[in-house]
């Protein structure tokens, strides 16, 4: 038996890193989770002290989920909400390293609501993170939902950006002569 422990452990520790990155599902279809999204921000709030007007809906951008996705993994595994990854890399950082060239960017983090609903209560309740949702700057968006087996759960990271505007190289513009 002794000789089996350090393998019994071994298995046990890769059950627990797994958990960190599947878990029992929280993260909602992106089409739900887009929806959801744009009902809030067809609606003026107030947020804090502010109002926010209604604003324009977003649109989906995978490189936003899987930057959201990444982080949120990355949160479970370290049982905390951050903006700051261990290696030091901030939201920029992520959307660079995704190739997302960004005009402007925010993010929403939220640790323990069970369900996608909650997460954006949550997020309402607060006048900073109501400001991003209710952004008209935003352009795009992305969330994840992560299960750990850490004290706070469930690890939702949401995602807004507006891409940088294309720069047309001297080659692409119709108006130049070669």
């Amino acid at each position: 038996m002794m000789k089996r422990l350090p393998y019994l452990l071994l298995a046990g520790l890769c059950l627990w890193a797994d958990l960190a990155v599947s878990g029992p599902g929280c993260q909602p279809a992106h089409d739900e989770a887009l929806r959801a999204i744009n009902q809030l921000r067809s609606e003026p709030r107030v947020c804090g002290p502010a109002a926010a007007p209604a604003a324009v809906a977003l649109a989906w951008d995978e490189r936003l989920a899987t930057v959201a996705a990444h982080h949120a993994q990355e949160l479970a595994g370290r049982d905390r909400l951050d903006h700051v990854g261990a290696s030091g890399a901030t939201l920029r950082t992520r959307l660079r390293g995704a190739g997302y060239l960004m005009r402007v960017a925010g993010e929403n983090l939220a640790g323990g609501p069970e369900t996608l609903e909650k997460a954006l209560a949550q997020w309402l309740a607060s006048p900073a993170h109501c400001e991003n949702l209710m952004g008209p700057e935003f352009q795009q968006v992305g969330l994840a939902c992560v299960a750990g087996p850490g004290l706070l759960q469930r690890y939702w990271v949401l995602e807004l950006a507006a891409p940088a505007a294309a720069r047309a190289s001297p080659r692409s513009n119709p108006d130049q002569s070669p």
